[in-house]
């Protein structure tokens, strides 16, 4: 599977935009159906037309989600249409997975309705749907979904949303997945448990779009607001800082570095005062504490562009501690993206990289910028010179065509 790269000096057609279509050929393509240049483009994104040539020729990856969200704004298109569809759709496990997305959008309709005739069978319990949502194994989670979303209720819907809403974002199915998270709210504040409205809270939060701009970051504060009154729980303690943890990304993809750290701040002091999640991993399942805030960070400092900060606060963290691949393999993808940022680290980088797809091969294939990263690698990287574990990277990404 190569990418259908144009010719040089001929822009891509409609069609050539495909799941193999990197960010900087989006970019190139949408620029130019926009008429404007590279340096107009630069002025309106606030970025410099060096970067934006590096981009689209693909010795650069967008490194920052703020980056991706100026240059959307910039062409008036949204960040999916500048990064496309996750995954490859020939890719047997995301195919098995997207088969379920007609059968779980009938479920959120007819839930949201109240027609819930016809349930289909379920194909698993909610203990279940978790293990697979947090072992981002999409293919096994996706079919739980249907009947679940139509036959739970309570605390059931809550946690069957939680995974609901992952799934369907790494699918690339944004507005299901939001609606999925506005069922879990409805779900959680019947129950008047102010702990299990925190956990949907958060997820509603992390269904919002990235170029929403503030408005994730306010869902969020106002939220940790409502259940901060409650904090003395230690359950609620753990949805309060997992609010702030979303605050704090979502303010440095706004390019606001003081909010982010102030609510990185908020969180530690939750994390500090609970220690690390028992073997149960706490409320629903968060892991919240010392470590996950640390693999947090992490995410924060390299959005933030803190990129060798990032990289040394990570020699400190031990993602193992928590035992689910929904942590572990989000530290070493951010981790290895940090690496190749530096131009100078990219045998590490290539190695975090495979690490986290052993321990989470369809969430990271299913990430576009993990295809770019290993692109713009291989295009710095001597042709007699790829390393057996770069040409296997590039293998699991669809970059064998590079190889030769």
């Amino acid at each position: 599977m190569t990418a259908p790269f144009a010719r040089k000096g001929q822009p891509l057609m409609p069609q050539h935009l495909t799941a193999d279509t990197s960010i900087g050929e989006r970019l190139a393509y949408w620029r130019q159906r926009r008429g404007k240049t590279q340096t107009v483009l630069a002025g309106l994104s606030g970025l410099s037309q060096a970067y934006i040539s590096s981009i689209e020729n693909g010795s650069r990856v967008v490194e920052k989600r703020s980056t991706l969200v100026a240059l959307a704004s910039a062409l008036q298109v949204s960040v999916a249409e500048l990064t496309g569809k996750p995954g490859d759709p020939t890719d047997p496990m995301r195919s098995r997975a997207v088969a379920h997305v007609p059968a779980i959008r009938e479920a959120l309709i007819r839930r949201e309705m109240g027609y819930a005739n016809g349930l289909p069978a379920l194909v698993g319990d909610v203990n279940s749907l978790t293990h697979a949502g947090q072992a981002y194994d999409f293919a096994a989670a996706a079919p739980m979904l249907p009947g679940l979303l139509l036959t739970c209720t309570g605390i059931d819907m809550v946690r069957t949303c939680q995974q609901g809403v992952a799934v369907l974002k790494y699918l690339g199915y944004s507005d299901l997945s939001r609606d999925a998270a506005n069922l879990g709210v409805t779900a959680a504040r019947d129950l008047e448990d102010p702990a299990w409205v925190g956990v949907a809270e958060v997820n509603h939060v992390n269904s919002l779009p990235t170029e929403l701009g503030d408005v994730p970051v306010t869902v969020a504060s106002r939220a940790a607001d409502e259940v901060q009154s409650s904090a003395g729980d230690p359950r609620v303690r753990q949805a309060y800082g997992m609010l702030h943890l979303h605050a704090a990304i979502r303010s440095a993809t706004n390019r606001r570095p003081g909010d982010a750290l102030a609510h990185l701040d908020e969180a530690q002091q939750a994390a500090d005062s609970l220690g690390e999640p028992d073997d149960q991993l706490g409320l629903a399942k968060l892991a919240f504490g010392p470590t996950n805030v640390g693999i947090w960070r992490l995410t924060v400092l390299r959005e933030m562009g803190d990129t060798e900060r990032a990289i040394e606060g990570a020699k400190e963290i031990v993602p193992e501690r928590i035992p689910l691949a929904s942590r572990q393999a989000p530290f070493y993808l951010d981790l290895a993206q940090a690496l190749a940022s530096s131009g100078k680290r990219d045998d590490e980088a290539v190695a975090a990289f495979l690490r986290a797809e052993a321990i989470a091969p369809q969430f990271v294939r299913l990430r576009p910028v993990v295809r770019d990263t290993i692109a713009a690698i291989l295009y710095r990287t001597r042709r007699n010179a790829v390393s057996r574990p770069l040409r296997r990277a590039a293998e699991l990404v669809g970059l064998q065509g590079r190889l030769h």
